[in-house]
């Protein structure tokens, strides 16, 4: 559906809804990283081997990737609501389990059930957008707000944990998660609306779910642009788990100046993910993410060879702003993108977010594996985002065509036929992107 919501006949205002998504949004990355400052605590008190411990980050990734499989489609069988809620009711209560848990078993186990209820408020969200928008720009631009947080959370996320534990202890990180996701749960229910009303819902029961994941990997636009985010996050999480070793081992710096590094690097982020709210107005979305892409592979390469041939540190840092500022534009683009096609959006959602997360939890050990250092760490940068390049070459609309106006114009009927929720329409330009 796109600008209704279910048994109102107007839509919310976005300027109400879109905070509530965004905020959906972040829950889930903010509690990726929230204690791994505390992981040495967690480890003394509990007990476990360092794996085990620490395994709690990686399971807790994998739950997200394969968790969006699951709501994604379900969200278009059943509604947007009963899903999100669901999901953020489950983990909550994951959140209030782990600080009661009493071995790193039972923490371990409950971070990935956190990780697979946490999906839904990830991949539903987008949805929810994509519902209530009635051309790609706007639904592009509001993609970009939810992807901008999706990538910043993380970079928060340890420095809050931090402060919470240093006050009360590891186990408030997740007392304090927990009361979040309860006044979200709140907050959502009260203010946003079923979008997706029955009449545009898939029918069938499981074969139609996995059906529509079926259809949306089939969709040559849907594939690329998941494969393509999937192969740049394999280079962005492997960044993410690497950067605190260049700066402090490698580089012999304080923790303060490597706040600073990933401060510098949260701004560019923001400042390319405004660049693409800009660009959007006038391209198809899948435009700034090939440049996004092509910034990143560029920007890995110059990581590589300034730390090989022992260049000023400075020039490594402006290779790791670059590879910053194309993550701003590679997020929503690919998400956007994937919207903008006839599929379902629920089961496109699932894809492109879940090669987001499968992606770093394939990307983000293997410089532990190589070796944590900048040449390392460039390296998989540049072939990861090259390879993402190559998946776009080949997935790109052949002809991108610009968006129309947010007008009645732009909105096209709903098709009752097997996609529930009609992408905006693309009005063809002679203004394409080249």
């Amino acid at each position: 559906m796109s600008g209704t919501a279910s048994g109102s006949g107007a839509a919310p205002p976005m300027a109400r809804v879109l905070p509530v998504l965004a905020a959906l949004t972040a829950l889930a990355p903010l509690s990726v990283d929230i204690y791994t400052p505390s992981l040495p605590a967690v480890q003394e008190e509990l007990g476990g081997s360092d794996a085990l411990t620490q395994g709690g980050v990686t399971l807790f990734l994998l739950g997200i990737g394969l968790g969006q499989l699951v709501w994604g489609p379900l969200s278009d069988r059943f509604g947007r609501r009963p899903v999100i809620l669901l999901g953020v009711a489950g983990w909550t209560l994951a959140s209030g389990l782990d600080a009661l848990a009493t071995g790193p078993e039972m923490l371990v186990a409950v971070r990935a059930l956190a990780g697979l209820c946490g999906a839904a408020g990830i991949v539903v969200a987008r949805s929810v957008v994509r519902d209530l928008s009635t051309d790609t720009h706007a639904m592009a631009s509001r993609i970009g707000v939810l992807a901008m947080v999706t990538s910043i959370a993380p970079v928060v996320a340890p420095i809050l944990g931090a402060a919470i534990a240093g006050a009360w202890g590891w186990r408030a990180d997740f007392v304090v998660l927990a009361a979040l996701g309860g006044v979200m749960l709140l907050v959502f229910a009260l203010a946003v609306p079923e979008t997706l009303p029955p009449s545009r819902r898939s029918q069938g029961g499981l074969g139609a779910i996995t059906g529509g994941l079926a259809r949306a990997g089939a969709n040559r636009e849907v594939a690329g642009a998941a494969l393509a985010l999937g192969a740049h996050a394999f280079g962005f999480y492997a960044y993410i788990a690497t950067a605190s070793f260049v700066v402090e081992r490698e580089l012999g710096r304080s923790p303060a100046a490597f706040a600073l590094v990933f401060g510098t690097n949260a701004v560019a982020v923001l400042a390319a993910n405004m660049v693409f709210r800009r660009l959007v107005r006038r391209r198809h979305p899948a435009g700034p993410l090939g440049l996004g892409l092509a910034i990143s592979a560029v920007s890995g390469a110059a990581l590589w060879v300034a730390a090989s041939l022992g260049a000023p540190e400075l020039l490594w840092w402006l290779a790791s702003m670059g590879f910053a500022a194309g993550t701003g534009l590679v997020l929503p683009g690919a998400h956007s993108w994937a919207q903008a096609t006839p599929v379902a959006s629920g089961a496109a959602s699932a894809l492109t977010g879940s090669a987001q997360f499968l992606g770093g939890v394939l990307g983000s050990p293997v410089t532990g594996l190589m070796g944590p250092t900048a040449a390392h760490l460039g390296i998989v940068i540049a072939l990861a985002s090259t390879a993402a390049v190559a998946i776009w070459a080949a997935a790109r609309p052949r002809i991108v065509p610009t968006p129309s106006p947010a007008s009645p114009a732009s909105h096209r009927p709903a098709d009752p036929g097997p996609t529930p929720s009609a992408p905006p329409r693309k009005v063809d330009s002679h203004d394409h992107d080249r």
